[in-house]
Protein backbone atom coordinates (compact mmCIF):
# COMPACT_ATOMS: atom_id res chain seq x y z
CA UNK A 1 0.00 0.00 0.00
CA UNK A 2 2.79 2.58 0.92
CA UNK A 3 4.54 1.68 -2.34
CA UNK A 4 1.46 1.96 -3.95
CA UNK A 5 1.05 5.51 -2.42
CA UNK A 6 4.11 6.48 -3.71
CA UNK A 7 4.10 6.18 -7.10
CA UNK A 8 0.68 7.83 -7.54
CA UNK A 9 2.23 11.02 -5.05
CA UNK A 10 4.72 10.45 -7.86
CA UNK A 11 2.17 10.55 -11.34
CA UNK A 12 0.32 13.28 -9.59
CA UNK A 13 3.29 15.59 -9.30
CA UNK A 14 4.59 15.17 -12.95
CA UNK A 15 2.24 17.59 -14.02
CA UNK A 16 3.62 20.50 -11.76
CA UNK A 17 7.47 19.62 -12.77
CA UNK A 18 6.82 19.46 -16.74
CA UNK A 19 4.53 22.55 -16.47
CA UNK A 20 6.78 25.04 -14.75
CA UNK A 21 6.82 28.55 -13.94
CA UNK A 22 9.38 30.76 -14.30
CA UNK A 23 8.01 34.15 -12.42
CA UNK A 24 11.50 34.85 -10.56
CA UNK A 25 15.14 35.76 -11.88
CA UNK A 26 17.49 32.88 -11.80
CA UNK A 27 20.42 34.05 -9.34
CA UNK A 28 22.95 36.66 -10.55
CA UNK A 29 20.64 37.53 -14.08
CA UNK A 30 20.68 40.67 -15.60
CA UNK A 31 17.22 41.75 -15.32
CA UNK A 32 14.36 43.42 -17.48
CA UNK A 33 11.78 45.25 -15.85
CA UNK A 34 9.68 48.12 -17.82
CA UNK A 35 9.43 49.44 -14.18
CA UNK A 36 13.21 48.73 -13.74
CA UNK A 37 14.62 49.86 -10.05
CA UNK A 38 18.13 50.41 -9.16
CA UNK A 39 20.27 47.70 -11.38
CA UNK A 40 17.40 46.32 -13.78
CA UNK A 41 17.48 47.97 -17.14
CA UNK A 42 14.36 49.08 -19.39
CA UNK A 43 15.07 47.00 -22.30
CA UNK A 44 16.48 44.20 -23.31
CA UNK A 45 19.65 46.70 -25.60
CA UNK A 46 20.55 47.87 -22.31
CA UNK A 47 20.71 44.60 -20.88
CA UNK A 48 22.99 42.84 -23.66
CA UNK A 49 25.18 45.82 -23.75
CA UNK A 50 25.69 45.94 -19.94
CA UNK A 51 27.18 42.44 -20.49
CA UNK A 52 30.82 41.71 -20.00
CA UNK A 53 32.70 40.74 -23.73
CA UNK A 54 34.11 37.66 -22.53
CA UNK A 55 33.32 33.94 -22.83
CA UNK A 56 31.67 33.63 -19.19
CA UNK A 57 28.21 32.48 -19.51
CA UNK A 58 25.29 35.17 -18.86
CA UNK A 59 21.62 35.15 -18.24
CA UNK A 60 19.03 37.65 -18.78
CA UNK A 61 15.52 37.53 -17.06
CA UNK A 62 12.82 39.63 -18.24
CA UNK A 63 9.43 40.66 -16.64
CA UNK A 64 6.30 41.03 -18.36
CA UNK A 65 5.77 43.80 -21.00
CA UNK A 66 6.07 44.83 -23.96
CA UNK A 67 9.40 45.97 -25.52
CA UNK A 68 9.62 47.95 -28.63
CA UNK A 69 13.02 47.33 -30.06
CA UNK A 70 15.89 46.17 -32.14
CA UNK A 71 18.38 43.83 -30.45
CA UNK A 72 21.78 42.65 -31.68
CA UNK A 73 23.13 39.94 -29.64
CA UNK A 74 27.37 39.42 -30.50
CA UNK A 75 29.07 38.78 -27.60
CA UNK A 76 31.58 36.10 -27.53
CA UNK A 77 30.14 33.93 -24.14
CA UNK A 78 27.03 31.97 -23.96
CA UNK A 79 23.68 34.04 -23.29
CA UNK A 80 20.37 32.39 -21.90
CA UNK A 81 17.05 34.88 -22.27
CA UNK A 82 14.38 33.77 -20.36
CA UNK A 83 10.96 35.39 -20.46
CA UNK A 84 8.58 35.45 -17.20
CA UNK A 85 6.19 32.78 -17.82
CA UNK A 86 3.19 30.80 -15.76
CA UNK A 87 4.22 27.78 -17.79
CA UNK A 88 7.75 27.53 -19.46
CA UNK A 89 6.57 24.35 -21.47
CA UNK A 90 3.26 26.87 -23.50
CA UNK A 91 4.00 30.24 -25.48
CA UNK A 92 0.49 31.01 -24.77
CA UNK A 93 1.39 31.94 -21.55
CA UNK A 94 4.43 34.07 -22.86
CA UNK A 95 4.28 37.52 -21.15
CA UNK A 96 7.08 39.47 -23.30
CA UNK A 97 6.75 40.86 -26.50
CA UNK A 98 9.76 42.21 -28.28
CA UNK A 99 8.76 44.24 -31.22
CA UNK A 100 10.29 46.05 -34.40
CA UNK A 101 8.53 47.91 -37.47
CA UNK A 102 11.00 47.51 -40.12
CA UNK A 103 11.42 45.83 -43.55
CA UNK A 104 13.63 45.65 -46.69
CA UNK A 105 12.31 48.95 -47.60
CA UNK A 106 14.13 51.50 -45.17
CA UNK A 107 16.92 48.48 -44.48
CA UNK A 108 20.17 47.87 -46.47
CA UNK A 109 19.70 43.55 -45.52
CA UNK A 110 17.03 41.34 -44.68
CA UNK A 111 19.17 40.47 -41.57
CA UNK A 112 19.02 44.33 -40.27
CA UNK A 113 15.13 44.23 -40.68
CA UNK A 114 15.31 42.26 -37.70
CA UNK A 115 13.70 42.75 -34.31
CA UNK A 116 15.96 39.96 -32.79
CA UNK A 117 19.74 39.43 -34.13
CA UNK A 118 21.91 36.76 -32.95
CA UNK A 119 25.40 37.02 -34.31
CA UNK A 120 26.86 35.01 -31.80
CA UNK A 121 27.62 31.12 -30.11
CA UNK A 122 25.36 29.32 -27.79
CA UNK A 123 22.50 31.51 -27.52
CA UNK A 124 19.51 30.21 -25.97
CA UNK A 125 15.57 32.03 -26.03
CA UNK A 126 12.93 30.91 -23.21
CA UNK A 127 9.12 31.82 -23.62
CA UNK A 128 9.51 35.39 -26.02
CA UNK A 129 7.33 36.41 -28.34
CA UNK A 130 9.44 38.19 -31.29
CA UNK A 131 7.81 40.55 -33.75
CA UNK A 132 8.38 42.17 -36.64
CA UNK A 133 5.09 44.36 -37.12
CA UNK A 134 6.08 45.55 -40.56
CA UNK A 135 2.98 44.02 -42.28
CA UNK A 136 2.47 43.17 -46.13
CA UNK A 137 4.09 44.73 -49.13
CA UNK A 138 3.78 43.95 -52.82
CA UNK A 139 7.96 45.14 -52.94
CA UNK A 140 10.55 44.54 -50.49
CA UNK A 141 8.43 43.59 -47.73
CA UNK A 142 10.84 41.44 -46.23
CA UNK A 143 10.69 42.06 -42.23
CA UNK A 144 12.19 39.80 -40.28
CA UNK A 145 11.34 39.00 -36.61
CA UNK A 146 14.69 36.72 -35.52
CA UNK A 147 17.94 36.91 -37.38
CA UNK A 148 20.01 33.88 -36.39
CA UNK A 149 23.53 33.71 -37.71
CA UNK A 150 24.86 31.44 -34.52
CA UNK A 151 25.84 28.21 -33.93
CA UNK A 152 24.33 25.93 -30.85
CA UNK A 153 20.99 28.53 -31.11
CA UNK A 154 17.90 27.35 -29.15
CA UNK A 155 14.76 28.97 -29.26
CA UNK A 156 12.44 26.99 -26.89
CA UNK A 157 8.66 27.94 -26.29
CA UNK A 158 8.78 31.30 -28.42
CA UNK A 159 6.37 32.41 -31.13
CA UNK A 160 7.38 34.46 -34.27
CA UNK A 161 5.22 37.12 -35.86
CA UNK A 162 6.20 38.54 -39.42
CA UNK A 163 4.27 37.92 -42.63
CA UNK A 164 7.72 37.58 -45.40
CA UNK A 165 11.07 35.83 -44.03
CA UNK A 166 9.76 35.22 -40.22
CA UNK A 167 12.73 33.70 -39.25
CA UNK A 168 15.92 34.04 -40.58
CA UNK A 169 18.13 30.65 -39.92
CA UNK A 170 20.91 31.33 -42.23
CA UNK A 171 24.28 29.75 -40.22
CA UNK A 172 24.93 26.96 -37.60
CA UNK A 173 23.19 24.59 -35.98
CA UNK A 174 19.72 25.57 -34.11
CA UNK A 175 16.90 24.14 -32.93
CA UNK A 176 13.31 25.13 -32.39
CA UNK A 177 11.18 23.33 -29.69
CA UNK A 178 7.51 23.32 -28.52
CA UNK A 179 7.74 27.42 -30.29
CA UNK A 180 4.93 29.22 -33.05
CA UNK A 181 6.58 30.42 -35.96
CA UNK A 182 4.06 32.90 -38.47
CA UNK A 183 4.08 34.35 -41.54
CA UNK A 184 2.70 34.03 -45.54
CA UNK A 185 5.68 34.09 -47.60
CA UNK A 186 9.08 32.64 -47.21
CA UNK A 187 9.00 32.76 -43.38
CA UNK A 188 11.38 30.01 -42.70
CA UNK A 189 14.59 30.56 -44.60
CA UNK A 190 18.71 30.97 -44.72
CA UNK A 191 21.31 29.33 -46.92
CA UNK A 192 23.47 28.05 -44.80
CA UNK A 193 21.65 26.93 -41.21
CA UNK A 194 21.54 23.12 -39.97
CA UNK A 195 17.76 23.39 -38.27
CA UNK A 196 16.04 20.79 -36.22
CA UNK A 197 12.27 21.77 -35.54
CA UNK A 198 10.29 19.43 -33.40
CA UNK A 199 6.61 20.07 -31.71
CA UNK A 200 6.17 23.41 -32.88
CA UNK A 201 3.37 24.65 -34.44
CA UNK A 202 3.45 26.78 -38.19
CA UNK A 203 0.75 29.02 -38.90
CA UNK A 204 0.33 30.31 -42.58
CA UNK A 205 -1.11 33.42 -43.02
CA UNK A 206 -1.30 33.99 -46.61
CA UNK A 207 -0.10 32.15 -50.22
CA UNK A 208 2.81 31.83 -50.10
CA UNK A 209 5.65 29.29 -48.89
CA UNK A 210 6.36 27.85 -45.54
CA UNK A 211 10.41 27.47 -46.27
CA UNK A 212 12.91 28.95 -48.78
CA UNK A 213 16.23 27.56 -48.75
CA UNK A 214 18.73 28.89 -49.91
CA UNK A 215 21.21 25.97 -49.78
CA UNK A 216 23.70 26.63 -52.66
CA UNK A 217 25.74 23.52 -52.56
CA UNK A 218 25.76 19.92 -51.83
CA UNK A 219 26.97 20.32 -48.10
CA UNK A 220 25.60 18.43 -44.99
CA UNK A 221 23.03 21.62 -43.98
CA UNK A 222 19.40 21.35 -44.36
CA UNK A 223 16.31 22.44 -42.13
CA UNK A 224 14.56 18.71 -40.47
CA UNK A 225 11.06 19.36 -39.10
CA UNK A 226 9.73 16.39 -36.92
CA UNK A 227 6.39 16.37 -35.28
CA UNK A 228 5.21 19.71 -36.00
CA UNK A 229 1.86 20.85 -36.70
CA UNK A 230 1.08 23.48 -40.08
CA UNK A 231 -1.93 25.44 -39.53
CA UNK A 232 -3.85 28.39 -41.18
CA UNK A 233 -3.03 31.71 -38.37
CA UNK A 234 -6.33 32.61 -36.73
CA UNK A 235 -5.81 35.99 -38.70
CA UNK A 236 -5.00 34.49 -41.83
CA UNK A 237 -6.32 35.87 -45.41
CA UNK A 238 -9.48 33.95 -46.55
CA UNK A 239 -7.74 34.15 -50.17
CA UNK A 240 -5.09 31.61 -49.08
CA UNK A 241 -6.69 27.95 -50.00
CA UNK A 242 -4.79 26.14 -52.48
CA UNK A 243 -2.10 28.97 -52.26
CA UNK A 244 -0.17 27.70 -49.71
CA UNK A 245 3.10 25.47 -50.11
CA UNK A 246 5.76 23.69 -47.96
CA UNK A 247 8.56 25.06 -49.89
CA UNK A 248 10.49 26.44 -52.58
CA UNK A 249 13.72 26.30 -53.62
CA UNK A 250 15.93 29.60 -53.38
CA UNK A 251 18.72 28.41 -53.54
CA UNK A 252 19.87 25.36 -56.37
CA UNK A 253 20.55 22.97 -53.66
CA UNK A 254 17.78 23.50 -51.32
CA UNK A 255 17.15 20.77 -48.59
CA UNK A 256 14.25 20.20 -46.63
CA UNK A 257 12.74 17.16 -45.20
CA UNK A 258 9.01 16.87 -42.95
CA UNK A 259 8.58 13.72 -40.63
CA UNK A 260 5.62 12.77 -39.57
CA UNK A 261 3.53 16.51 -39.89
CA UNK A 262 -0.25 17.21 -39.26
CA UNK A 263 -1.13 19.61 -41.50
CA UNK A 264 -4.38 21.32 -41.62
CA UNK A 265 -3.57 24.58 -43.38
CA UNK A 266 -5.15 24.38 -47.09
CA UNK A 267 -2.15 23.60 -48.97
CA UNK A 268 -1.94 23.98 -52.65
CA UNK A 269 -2.35 19.93 -54.03
CA UNK A 270 1.22 20.24 -55.19
CA UNK A 271 2.38 20.85 -51.74
CA UNK A 272 6.01 22.01 -52.86
CA UNK A 273 6.40 25.18 -55.45
CA UNK A 274 9.38 25.70 -58.14
CA UNK A 275 11.42 28.84 -57.24
CA UNK A 276 9.04 30.78 -60.22
CA UNK A 277 8.45 29.09 -63.43
CA UNK A 278 11.11 30.81 -65.82
CA UNK A 279 13.85 29.78 -63.15
CA UNK A 280 12.33 26.37 -61.19
CA UNK A 281 15.23 26.01 -59.46
CA UNK A 282 14.54 22.17 -59.19
CA UNK A 283 17.78 20.10 -60.73
CA UNK A 284 19.34 19.29 -57.38
CA UNK A 285 16.79 19.68 -54.49
CA UNK A 286 15.79 17.21 -52.22
CA UNK A 287 11.86 18.35 -50.89
CA UNK A 288 10.68 14.98 -48.96
CA UNK A 289 8.10 14.04 -46.60
CA UNK A 290 7.04 11.32 -44.64
CA UNK A 291 4.37 10.39 -42.89
CA UNK A 292 2.29 13.74 -43.90
CA UNK A 293 -1.67 13.82 -42.38
CA UNK A 294 -4.95 16.03 -42.11
CA UNK A 295 -7.15 17.26 -44.40
CA UNK A 296 -4.09 19.98 -45.93
CA UNK A 297 -2.52 17.00 -47.96
CA UNK A 298 -5.51 15.27 -48.92
CA UNK A 299 -6.12 14.87 -52.58
CA UNK A 300 -2.42 15.90 -53.09
CA UNK A 301 -0.77 15.54 -56.17
CA UNK A 302 2.91 16.18 -55.90
CA UNK A 303 5.34 17.09 -57.99
CA UNK A 304 8.12 15.41 -59.91
CA UNK A 305 10.94 16.60 -58.02
CA UNK A 306 8.98 15.93 -54.60
CA UNK A 307 10.35 12.88 -52.66
CA UNK A 308 8.08 10.81 -50.36
CA UNK A 309 10.53 9.00 -48.07
CA UNK A 310 9.89 5.42 -47.08
CA UNK A 311 10.14 4.63 -43.04
CA UNK A 312 13.97 3.40 -43.90
CA UNK A 313 14.62 6.13 -45.60
CA UNK A 314 12.93 8.96 -43.16
CA UNK A 315 15.16 7.13 -40.37
CA UNK A 316 18.07 8.18 -41.83
CA UNK A 317 17.22 11.57 -41.10
CA UNK A 318 17.55 12.57 -37.48
CA UNK A 319 18.02 15.13 -35.10
CA UNK A 320 22.01 14.30 -34.69
CA UNK A 321 22.19 13.80 -38.54
CA UNK A 322 20.77 17.47 -38.44
CA UNK A 323 22.62 19.37 -36.19
CA UNK A 324 25.38 17.08 -35.00
CA UNK A 325 25.90 13.81 -32.57
CA UNK A 326 26.76 16.44 -30.04
CA UNK A 327 23.21 17.53 -30.23
CA UNK A 328 22.45 16.66 -26.26
CA UNK A 329 25.34 18.62 -24.94
CA UNK A 330 23.64 21.88 -25.91
CA UNK A 331 20.03 20.92 -26.48
CA UNK A 332 17.76 21.97 -23.92
CA UNK A 333 16.15 17.96 -23.83
CA UNK A 334 12.82 18.73 -21.71
CA UNK A 335 11.69 20.50 -24.36
CA UNK A 336 11.52 17.46 -26.86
Amino acid sequence: MVFLFRILAFVVLLPAVYAASRTAPPAGAVVVNPSATTGQFKTLSSAVASLPNDNSAQTIFMFPGTYKEQVLIQRSGPVTIFGYTENTMDFNSNTVVLTHNASLQTSSSDDTTGTLRIKTNSVRLYNLDIRNDFGVAKTNGQAIALSQYGSKFGAYACRLFSYQDTLLANEGTQVYLKSWIEGGVDFIFGQEGAAYFAGNTIATKGAGCVTASGRSSNDTNLYLFESNTVIAAPDAFSNVTGKTFLGRPWGDFAKVVFKDTVITAPLDKAIWSEWQATDPRTDNILFAEFNSTGSGVAGADRPSFATLLTSSQAAQFTIATTIGADWATWVDTTYL
